[in-house]
């Protein structure tokens, strides 16, 4: 399904940068944006400083042609594991009890076993590009169906899967936030890039975390952090 997934997003990309018709996000450098939510995540760097350093080398290519954009620090590239409450307008911590999700998500980890992913090629969609990540074995899938039964049999405050049904074990790595200087030397970097293997990472670390719609650390608040052996 990843692939397949992967697949169709790059078409969109291909055919939006084409038809110069590719989306901005004007929101990035607003620093009215009230946006929040908690996630559940887990920091490639914490996990791989190997693999953070190559996706990080591709970041600093595009980069290169498309100095404008937006780009993920090294430490703040992720793999979601559930959007708790994905991001609202003006949603704050005082309006949930903290408290019960962290002992949520330590009991829902506390069986969990390291995770592997591959992440080999990218693609994109009309907005971002993204690092392809493939689960090796099907612990990804089976930790996020735990945390959703978990949290489905609480009376916790959710918002997961209401966009969409998380699937993919991609990471963000670029925003478009202005316009492209140059739709075909990206097109053709990007394509350069679609099969090449930046690593596989054995998870062991994950964090749930209060954050904003880009995950910056700057506004990011720990809210609890477990390591499996």
């Amino acid at each position: 399904m990843a692939k397949q997934i992967y697949q169709q997003m790059w078409q969109s990309f291909e055919q939006a940068l084409v038809s110069n018709s590719y989306q901005l996000d004007k929101l990035i450098n607003d620093s009215g944006d009230s946006r929040r939510g908690i996630t559940a995540l887990a920091y490639i760097q914490n996990n791989n400083q190997a693999l953070a350093q190559e996706i990080g080398q591709f970041i600093q290519k595009v980069a290169r042609l498309e100095p404008s954009q937006y780009y993920y620090p090294t430490n703040e590239l992720h793999l979601t594991l559930l959007s708790v409450i994905s991001c609202i307008a003006g949603f704050e911590l005082t309006e949930v009890n903290v408290e019960a999700y962290r002992e949520l998500f330590i009991e829902v980890m506390h069986d969990c076993a390291p995770i592997s992913i591959e992440f080999v090629g990218i693609t994109a969609s009309p907005s971002s590009i993204v690092i392809q990540g493939f689960p090796v074995g099907n612990g990804l899938q089976q930790l996020r169906e735990k945390l959703r039964k978990a949290l489905q049999a609480s009376s916790l405050r959710t918002t997961f899967d209401t966009r969409y049904k998380l699937v993919a074990a991609h990471i963000t790595a670029v925003r478009f936030c202005h316009p492209l200087e140059d739709n075909n030397k990206l097109l053709s970097l990007c394509k350069s890039y679609r099969s090449h293997s930046f690593g596989q990472v054995t998870f062991k670390q994950f964090d749930l975390v209060f954050n904003n719609w880009y995950q910056n650390l700057s506004v990011t608040k720990s809210l609890a952090r477990y390591e499996c052996g």
